[in-house]
């Protein structure tokens, strides 16, 4: 999924449009931001990945336990 697909698709409805953890590790992945996600924060890479797809509510997921 592309960027402006995630965002899209993210800010399509309350829900996500159904995004799902693993369609965060996939994009994670793809976007070249972590190559191993799940072995991380989830928290954390879910705020990264919504950070890469500039999502208007990105800032709303921001943890105490970033990695940067």
């Amino acid at each position: 999924m592309t960027k402006q697909e995630f965002k899209k698709r993210w800010e399509s409805n309350d829900n996500g449009d159904g995004i799902t953890f693993d369609d965060i590790a996939e994009c994670c992945i793809a976007w070249g931001i972590a190559s191993r996600p799940r072995i991380l924060n989830m928290m954390s890479v879910r705020y990264r990945v919504l950070k890469a797809a500039n999502v208007v509510d990105a800032e709303d997921y921001i943890t105490e336990e970033r990695e940067d």
